[in-house]
């Protein structure tokens, strides 16, 4: 998913938590994001985006003991993969969160982020311009929480459904 999802996609992520929930899996939901106010405190807005749509999705993110984890992008990240920096904190909506006069601008997370960072942003597709690097982080970050032989056993359960399909496809190319 991306930036604020529409009520539809929210509800059946939790849904789909909830099943998994139920089979007892550990629910995460792990976030890559801009290094910009928002994006740095996207786990709250992640958080309390999924919990507005509960009733709609019969469960809340703290029924399903759903964890956001938030991966990316930091400082770090950014200064190691030489990530080009933006200098302004304009929004999707054309306002700019170091002025004065936007509506945000004196919440704790976007002055916080002002005195440590400035009036400046990282929009995660900059990892784009180095997607080793971010389909590393990518699987590090996965990796720990899906080891390699669950992985495995996944692969395996789908093996018959691919020769299945695959079967079906080459009939259907030779009845043409």
């Amino acid at each position: 998913m991306k930036g604020w999802t529409d009520i539809n996609s929210r509800v059946d992520m939790l849904e789909r938590f909830e099943r998994r929930h139920a089979e007892g899996k550990r629910c995460v939901l792990l976030v890559c994001g801009d290094h910009d106010p928002g994006g740095l405190h996207i786990s709250d807005f992640v958080h309390s985006n999924l919990d507005d749509v509960a009733i709609p999705a019969g469960c809340s993110p703290n029924d399903i003991d759903l964890e956001i984890v938030r991966f990316g992008l930091n400082k770090d990240q950014i200064d190691r993969l030489g990530l080009m920096w933006i200098d302004n904190l304009e929004t999707s909506s054309g306002k700019n969160l170091a002025s004065p006069r936007h509506a945000d601008h004196n919440k704790g997370y976007v002055q916080s982020y002002l005195r440590e960072f400035g009036v400046r942003k990282v929009e995660a597709n900059a990892l784009m311009a180095q997607p080793n690097a971010a389909r590393e982080l990518c699987l590090d970050t996965i990796h720990q929480y899906i080891d390699d032989e669950a992985v495995e056993e996944y692969e395996a359960s789908i093996e018959e459904v691919r020769e299945e399909l695959a079967g079906r496809i080459a009939e259907l190319i030779d009845g043409e």
